[in-house]
């Protein structure tokens, strides 16, 4: 069987290979490449000690997660480099069944004791724990969050799966022990997992889990808060349904996943209807606390809260609001916001997008409007306010240039000469 390899991975087996090593492509890189999928990860197993490995490459640095390997940088790519003792096909050291193959490329060998390459040319994907799986799951919480980026894997190669029984029940028991993996890794892996194809499926597994009480107790809360709407169960339900249309970038779907968190806090009754009034104001707080707990940036932080924040938006009716909103929201914000709102109505009861759409060719036609890009682009200059003033070089002369400037920028039809005089003497004299 021949796999493609990248060759970043090849670079490094030839030469552990040629200094009379053995070595092979493991885990991710080779469950990827058999299932047509670019591997998110390199790495190899080799019996070649770590002094050995540190002295046939340059660039040779320890591993970030402590797991014992190394990572040797191949044309600039990293690649982790896994010393498994005087016998590399020694399959006990693997997670899961389908990360527990390894391949010579050179030799084209592949080595498959759970037959997990029939099963996926089959189209079929198995999550299965190597060994016993309470075992594994207590030994490397990780693992348990490993179940559900297979999940996304394997739809990612469009891909059937299912979770073998025995790992699943291991999992609902030890969820718990999730606890125990650090706040950076977990907000990694979460990352990996929410981006994926169906993301709904899995954080509707990991609430059924256990898991999702443990890792976003946040989220979990909101499960049996009930909406106001046709076919939407809870405030949970809208959740997954809003994450599932909405475009698949990381700070998005973060942002529909804990845009309702609030919910929960905010609750009252109104004319027989549920309401949650000021939620978003109290979800972009929770927002800040949950990504900052898992050690998202500073920049992504203030990204995804500004989004939960303004979801709410009232829809400006006049053209003169639409300028407003398109200041006050910025154009680096305008399209998620509004992505955010397109997402959040199809989870919604209606799916009525035209509103939205209406507004979208508001701020399209505010947008390409020819507004004056500064205050040099206004119809009076500092000439014309000393004038009308009676006032010298000074700082009121720019100061009324600066206000004149605010005027027209909301309204665009103010930019002419006599109006502006008018305002100026209105206001200044």
């Amino acid at each position: 069987m021949q796999l493609l390899i990248p060759v970043p991975a090849l670079k490094i087996i030839e030469e552990l290979q040629l200094a009379g090593y053995e070595a092979y492509a493991i885990g991710e890189t080779v469950r990827d490449s058999l299932m047509g999928l670019e591997p998110q990860e390199l790495r190899v197993a080799t019996d070649a000690p770590d002094e050995m490995v540190a002295v046939l490459f340059d660039r040779v640095y320890p591993s970030k997660n402590c797991d014992g390997s190394l990572t040797v940088l191949s044309d600039q790519v990293p690649v982790k480099v896994t010393y498994l003792g005087e016998s590399p096909t020694d399959l006990r050291h693997y997670d899961f069944t389908v990360n527990g193959m390894q391949y010579d490329p050179f030799a084209k060998q592949l080595v498959d004791p759970w037959q997990v390459s029939c099963s996926l040319n089959s189209r079929m994907g198995v999550i299965q724990a190597v060994g016993d799986p309470a075992a594994r799951f207590q030994e490397k919480p990780a693992s348990l969050l490993t179940v559900f980026y297979l999940m996304k894997r394997f739809d990612d190669a469009q891909i059937e799966w299912r979770v073998e029984p025995e790992t699943w029940d291991a999992l609902t028991k030890y969820s718990s022990a999730v606890r125990g993996v650090p706040s950076g890794e977990l907000g990694k892996r979460l990352g990996s997992i929410i981006v994926g194809r169906r993301p709904e499926i899995y954080f509707e597994k990991m609430r059924c889990s256990g898991l999702l009480k443990c890792i976003l107790p946040e989220l979990a809360d909101t499960y049996g808060i009930v909406e106001s709407g046709q076919n939407i169960k809870d405030v949970f339900d809208h959740t997954m349904l809003v994450m599932k249309k909405i475009r698949p970038e990381l700070h998005l779907r973060w942002a529909a996943l804990i845009h309702d968190i609030g919910k929960p806090h905010c609750i009252s009754y109104k004319g027989g209807r549920v309401h949650f009034y000021g939620h978003q104001v109290i979800g972009s707080i929770m927002a800040r606390r949950i990504l900052g707990r898992l050690k998202y940036s500073k920049e992504f932080i203030e990204k995804v809260s500004f989004l939960v924040f303004h979801h709410m938006y009232p829809t400006p009716r006049t053209r003169k609001a639409v300028r407003r909103f398109v200041t006050k929201i910025g154009l680096e914000n305008l399209g998620d916001l509004l992505e955010l709102r397109r997402a959040d109505i199809m989870g919604g009861k209606y799916k009525n997008l035209g509103r939205l759409k209406h507004f979208k060719k508001e701020i399209d036609a505010v947008l390409f409007e020819l507004p004056p890009f500064s205050i040099k682009n206004l119809e009076v200059d500092g000439y014309d306010v000393m004038k009308v003033l009676g006032a010298k070089p000074g700082p009121i002369v720019g100061d009324s240039l600066q206000f004149l400037f605010e005027k027209v920028k909301e309204n665009p039809d103010l930019n002419d000469r006599e109006t502006l005089i008018n305002i100026l003497k209105e206001e200044f004299r």
